[in-house]
């Protein structure tokens, strides 16, 4: 089983995006139904081709936010395809406790769906303040800041950023 790039705390379209960390992480069909079945999105016919496509797009849009440049209309146009595809919607969970609380759920559990889901939490994240690109050495991860001051995707880059700056 491979070991993807995934913090564990970032919207699903950040953790995405990140597997073009260094290698592709989604360069086989193989890879990309195992980070899938590892996320907790498998579908039953997901596209790899499709999912790769999508996956360069959101990367694409995440790299002009933390650049400040303006990303090519036709990737934009291409993600809100995606979104489009099958819209998911929200759902309400009410616990036995009595703890509510909103939730996507997918439209289906077919490729299309869980693409456009992640789609759509691409949009939220482009939307929404904080996209950020992890201050690290060499660590190029993108991450949602949760504060103002957070300058790392994961605490182990704030540990190697010490000993790089003495």
């Amino acid at each position: 089983m491979t070991e993807f790039p995934i913090l564990g705390t970032e919207p699903i379209a950040v953790e995405f995006a990140n597997t073009r960390y260094g290698d592709d992480f989604l360069r086989t069909d193989r890879l990309v139904g195992e980070w899938f079945a590892e996320v907790g999105r498998p579908a039953r016919d997901l596209d790899p081709a499709r999912a790769r496509v999508l996956r360069d797009h959101v990367h694409a849009l995440f790299e002009a936010v933390v650049t400040g440049s303006r990303p090519a209309a036709a990737i934009v146009a291409a993600v809100n395809g995606f979104v489009a595809a099958a819209p998911p919607a929200l759902a309400l969970d009410w616990a036995p406790d009595g703890t509510r609380r909103a939730g996507w759920v997918d439209a289906g559990a077919g490729g299309a769906a869980v693409l456009a889901r992640i789609a759509t939490d691409a949009v939220e994240v482009l939307t929404g303040a904080g996209l950020a690109r992890c201050a690290g050495p060499g660590c190029p991860l993108f991450f949602v800041r949760a504060t103002a001051r957070r300058r790392f995707c994961h605490p182990s880059c704030g540990h190697r950023d010490r000993p790089a700056r003495y």
